[in-house]
C-alpha cells in the first residue's frame, strides 16, 4: 500500500521508477486479496451461528448497542 500512496504525489512525473511500482502493485494486491479470500471462505465455511446465543447476548447490554444511532440523532437535532 505505501508504494502506492507514495507514487500517487508524482503522478504526473513519469520515470522508471514509478513504472516499477506499478507493474509490482497489480501481482502483490491480486496475491494479497486471494490470500484474504481464501481465509475469509475458510472462515465462513467453519462459522457455527448461534441465533438465540447471539440475541441473549444483544440482550445483555439492554439496547447500549444501538446507541451509537441515539447519539447521532440526538446530535443533528441539537445542531438545528
Amino acid at each position: 500500500m505505501t508504494p502506492a500512496l507514495e507514487n500517487i504525489a508524482l503522478w504526473h512525473e513519469r520515470d522508471i521508477s514509478h513504472s516499477s511500482v506499478e507493474r509490482s502493485i497489480g501481482p502483490d494486491a491480486n496475491i494479497t486479496l486471494d490470500f484474504a479470500l481464501v481465509r475469509l471462505t475458510n472462515i465462513l465455511d467453519n462459522m457455527i451461528v448461534y441465533p438465540k446465543k447471539m440475541l441473549k447476548n444483544l440482550n445483555i447490554t439492554k439496547g447500549l448497542i444501538f446507541s451509537q444511532e441515539l447519539m447521532l440523532e440526538l446530535t443533528k437535532n441539537w445542531s438545528e
